[in-house]
């Protein structure tokens, strides 16, 4: 009996750490966003971070800019805390615009611990060429199956659930015998 309680005890702590995991995470604003870079020099866009400190580290997807910086801390603030990023132009691009996304992972103990992608349209704007109409890059489908919960944290209370449950069976079992 007082190993079964034992291992119920264990089961329960387990379960009370994974909870401020769920509740971990953190938003960017503006969610979506929309800006020119000129091919021959660079744009700053300035985002606010919300319910997070540490760091960050920052990629584009489907957009073949130079972002900096790559990697930022942050510090946790109730009003959110301002990030810059620079976006750097490419003269070999030429005049387009780029449908793309740019990433910020959450980085914890060396790990990345969640993400956001903010959805972004960056028109590149080259002076060489004649402002003809501009060249839309091809669209990238969403990727399927995406959720809003982290994967790893909500296995872990299934699985905890799971075995809480088991020993709650186990103990009114034997109780009746």
């Amino acid at each position: 009996m007082k190993r079964t309680l034992g291992a119920f005890a264990a089961v329960v702590v387990a379960l009370l750490c994974a909870v401020p995991v769920l509740a971990a995470g953190f938003s960017i604003s503006p969610a979506s966003i929309e800006f020119d870079v000129p091919a021959s020099g660079s744009t700053t866009v300035e985002f606010l971070v919300y319910d997070f400190g540490g760091d960050l580290e920052i990629s584009l997807e489907d957009i073949p800019l130079r972002v900096e910086p790559e990697k930022v801390s942050v510090v946790a603030s109730e009003e959110g805390t301002p990030i810059e990023l620079t976006f750097y132009g490419d003269e070999s691009l030429g005049s387009q615009v780029f449908n793309g996304k740019i990433d910020f992972l959450a980085i914890s103990g060396g790990n990345i611990a969640f993400g956001i992608k903010v959805k972004a349209t960056v028109t590149h704007i080259s002076i060489a060429q004649t402002p003809a109409p501009l060249q839309q890059a091809p669209a990238v489908p969403p990727p399927s199956g995406t959720t809003g919960w982290p994967i790893l944290p909500l296995a872990g209370i299934i699985a905890g659930t799971a075995i809480v449950i088991t020993l709650i069976i186990k103990l009114v079992r034997r109780r009746r015998y």
